[in-house]
């Protein structure tokens, strides 16, 4: 039988709302456990990433600066000991940003236009990747 991994997905604002519920459904469609976070800060994504005992988070980001709510999200992470948690990333990224979100810990950057085929299989890989290496 194959692993149901639980995914938190969290995000930064109240706008651009269809991809994420689109993303969520998919996921969820994939057999995954989906936990929507709704919009959360840093700070509330470590807090219900380690009560729910999450193998990934996924965070839309849409307004922030993606490269200072990463960071804050890896210090929020590594305070609260889930350091192993894989974080993926999806919205309007732009390569410069994405590049320093990866070098920060970022396992992938997906955008509006990916296949959710392609996402499904990218964020099983990595959850399970995760879930080996603890």
């Amino acid at each position: 039988m194959e692993r149901v991994f639980r995914v938190l997905l969290s995000r930064d604002d109240w706008y651009h709302q269809r991809g994420y519920w689109v993303i969520a459904n998919a996921l969820k469609n994939a057999g995954m456990e989906v936990i929507i976070g709704g919009i959360q800060t840093p700070v509330a994504i470590a807090r219900t990433a380690l009560n729910e005992a999450v193998d990934l988070i996924g965070y839309r980001i849409m307004q922030a600066a993606p490269d200072m709510v990463i960071r804050a999200l890896f210090q929020e992470m590594k305070a609260n000991g889930i350091v192993s948690i894989p974080v993926v990333v999806g919205g309007i990224i732009s390569d410069r940003e994405e590049k320093i979100i990866k070098e920060l810990g970022v396992k992938a950057v997906f955008r509006s236009f990916d296949k959710l085929e392609t996402i499904q299989k990218h964020v099983r890989a990595i959850a399970a990747e995760s879930s080996v290496e603890t």
